[in-house]
């Protein structure tokens, strides 16, 4: 069973500025995946059906080397959650089609995020350590600047992935886990 754990944490304003300028290369890195997908469409469109080529997750996965090439900024970010940054990009492509082939006359497709966005960073697998009630995670942002976080409690299960976000409104930051649980086995106590 996967269990998500919603925690409250406290960055200093260095790490904040830090996690500010992570979300923006991702912010930014969404933005041109979404530009090259809309391009690529614009292209492929007055071909017949059966010689379309869209852009997919890998094609876009495959030039992260070559984007970092171009943008040395995007190493900043730990490389996983570049890549989970496209797989939201797909997600929501993919929820947009499917929205549509319903017949949602509501659907609207992914737009492109302003500079006041702060895109979700997602790790999953690796690139965090939670150690002593300690959340670091990795980055390689030339300031060096630690992202450790003390948590007021831990989650338990396995951690598939961890994910901090600021929530816009409030303006309070939080880091959610999602945890893979073992179901406890059913114990018919005879009642």
């Amino acid at each position: 069973m996967l269990l998500t754990y919603k925690t409250r944490i406290e960055p200093t304003q260095a790490q904040m500025q830090v996690l500010w300028k992570l979300a923006d290369q991702c912010r930014l890195l969404y933005n041109l995946a979404l530009q090259d997908r809309l391009n690529r469409w614009q292209q492929e469109r007055p071909k017949p059906k059966a010689l379309r080529h869209y852009l997919t997750y890998m094609d876009q996965q495959n030039a992260l080397p070559q984007l970092k090439a171009q943008f040395p900024e995007f190493k900043w970010v730990y490389s996983k959650t570049l890549q989970l940054v496209l797989r939201t990009l797909d997600a929501d492509f993919k929820s947009y089609f499917g929205l549509r082939k319903r017949g949602d006359p509501n659907a609207k497709p992914p737009r492109f995020k302003g500079k006041h966005f702060f895109t979700t960073l997602k790790y999953n697998q690796s690139g965090f350590q939670l150690r002593d009630g300690i959340l670091t995670l990795s980055h390689k942002h030339p300031s060096k600047l630690s992202l450790a976080f003390r948590l007021p409690y831990l989650p338990f299960g396995t951690i598939r992935q961890v994910e901090l976000y600021q929530d816009h409104r409030t303006q309070y930051w939080f880091v959610s886990f999602n945890c893979q649980v073992e179901i406890p086995i059913y114990f018919d106590n005879g009642l």
